[in-house]
């Protein structure tokens, strides 16, 4: 007689594979996070300066940009399971590169192969969800698999902290460790999933739109240098232009990385601007915050780290409650709305936000930020899993990677020129009435404008005690601005996505069903 696992085991094997899924996951975030702690300690052992470590901060988002719809797509081919394997192996392997580099170019080859592995396991874990979960508990499991993700990053961030304090190569091995940790369970965990041996990679497709989002991304990361400043301008026009040839390339090919149509559908449309816009406001209240507490109030990297815990744990569980009150079947709408409501809100009230806050008058904002972030973030994920056609599921899957690096990169490069700008606006008038003579002016104001655009301190001078409590200010005044103006602008989005939800809506009630409606485990989010 064939023994028969029970309905209540099998939905614990289901909750441990998804957790698992998330742990992978969240090797996406701790990476960046331990790079850049490790990276200012790497640029003096390897003699990494100027572009060389510009290049080294920002070449692992670069080559996870040009690599994931190739990833994803991979998945769809080869089956998902056999991908994550691979991935976590390349991961493994760039790191032993940039953790053993004995010089700069090595540090940035594994760097780069890095990037490619950690958005090939991100983009597979995703896709893998819907695979493993249970059957019409799509959103219940996108809670928790985003729920592990935080965890999983709070706690390899914090690992990663203190290892840096030791050594940025001690440092630079925890995500190679964490990755050869999971890699024994994978077969264990994850059940086979199917392959389609025929799809035929779209070689046009791919190269068109990976060249376009490593030109648009470059280009945005120098938008703090002025958008007339050439290294904006130029790859910007560029990635765009290839955009656009990309959308023609596509509608001409049988077999598309990535339909043009589904453009057209009010709930894709929805989960491409709603993506962006919680990474946008994500990277902005994070970055910024940390910079403030960093710089302006002079806190350790641990310190700072524990401050946005109410954020992070606040997004975690509120992603769970999410993932509970979405049920098929149920609208999206209010909760999506709901979420950009908080998300403005939280925003709103850090824009109060002065030289000398005490952190707990932040704390309010910080929560109500995380909650909004995590009722935002759910309903996205489940749609992008809806609209993508079976037969390019990885590809469109991954794409919410490349909307969420789009906003991550808006919101970095924005928020950056807009402090300035708003900091240095009231700046001299904070020298002058603080009793700084106007011919020591010039040299102030181009040694705090330096500051504000890259976090510098200049060198002691014997004004140093005048400058620093103008520019502390004019920092403060500057982020106050810039969340205020953030809050608008995702306020602004966030009606863009919900009029785009019921726009979809009203093309599921004329009978134009959702492209991965045919999957069992995917309802209409309606």
């Amino acid at each position: 007689m064939t023994a028969t696992a029970s309905p209540r085991s099998s939905e614990s094997s289901n909750t441990l594979t998804v957790a698992y899924l998330g742990v992978l996951a969240s090797l996406q975030l701790i990476d960046p996070t331990v790079a850049n702690t490790a990276l200012v300690q790497a640029g003096r052992s390897l003699a990494m300066h100027g572009s060389t470590l510009a290049l080294a901060a920002s070449l692992s988002t670069l080559t996870q940009a040009a690599t994931v719809l190739l990833m994803g797509f991979l998945g769809d081919r080869l089956g998902r399971r056999r991908v994550l394997g691979a991935s976590l192996l390349l991961a493994i392997a760039g790191n032993a590169l940039t953790l053993a580099a004995p010089n700069a170019g090595v540090f940035l080859l594994g760097r780069g192969l890095t990037g490619i592995a950690m958005g090939s396991v991100l983009a597979a874990s995703f896709a893998a969800v819907r695979a493993v979960g249970a059957p019409g508990q799509l959103a219940r499991d996108l809670g928790l698999w985003n729920l592990l993700i935080i965890a999983g990053f709070v706690v390899g961030s914090l690992l990663g902290g203190v290892l840096a304090d030791s050594s940025w190569r001690l440092a630079m091995g925890l995500v190679p460790l964490i990755s050869l940790l999971c890699l024994p369970l994978l077969p264990a965990l994850l059940p086979p999933m199917p392959a389609n041996p025929t799809l035929r990679a779209d070689v046009p497709g791919l190269l068109s739109i990976a060249a376009a989002m490593v030109l648009v991304l470059s280009g945005v990361s120098h938008a703090v240098e002025g958008l007339t400043a050439p290294a904006f301008w130029l790859p910007s026009l560029g990635g765009l232009l290839l955009v656009a040839v990309h959308l023609l390339i596509e509608r001409r090919r049988s077999e598309p990385i990535f339909p043009v149509a589904l453009y057209g559908r009010g709930c894709f449309a929805a989960a491409v601007v709603s993506g962006i816009a919680w990474n946008f406001a994500q990277s902005v209240v994070q970055l910024q915050t940390s910079n403030f507490w960093q710089v302006v109030q002079r806190w350790s990297t641990s310190q700072v780290a524990l401050a946005q815990l109410p954020l992070l744990l606040c997004f975690g569980l509120g992603g769970l409650l999410a993932g509970r009150l979405m049920q098929p079947g149920r609208r999206t709408t209010q909760l999506m709305a709901a979420g950009f409501v908080a998300l403005v809100l939280g925003v709103g009230l850090l824009a109060v936000i002065r030289a000398q806050s005490p952190y707990l008058a932040l704390v309010p904002g910080l929560l109500l930020v995380g909650l909004g972030l995590s009722f935002i973030s759910v309903p996205q994920s489940a749609l992008f899993v809806q609209e993508a056609p079976a037969h390019c599921f990885g590809a469109v899957t991954a794409f919410r990677t490349t909307t969420g690096q789009l906003g991550f990169a808006l919101g970095l490069a924005a928020s950056g020129a807009m402090v300035n700008g708003f900091g240095f606006a009231s700046l001299r008038q904070r020298l002058l009435a603080l009793g700084v003579h106007p011919q020591d002016l010039t040299d102030l104001v181009a040694k705090v404008r330096a500051f504000l655009s890259q976090g510098v301190l200049p060198d002691a001078t014997p004004t140093a005690k005048v400058w620093e409590s103008a520019v502390y200010g004019a920092y403060a005044s500057g982020l106050a601005g810039t969340l205020l103006i953030v809050a608008l602008l995702t306020a602004l989005l966030g009606v863009i996505s919900l009029l785009l939800l019921a726009i979809g809506h009203g093309q599921q009630r004329q009978g134009q069903p959702s492209p991965g409606d045919g999957a069992p485990d995917v309802a209409p989010l309606a």
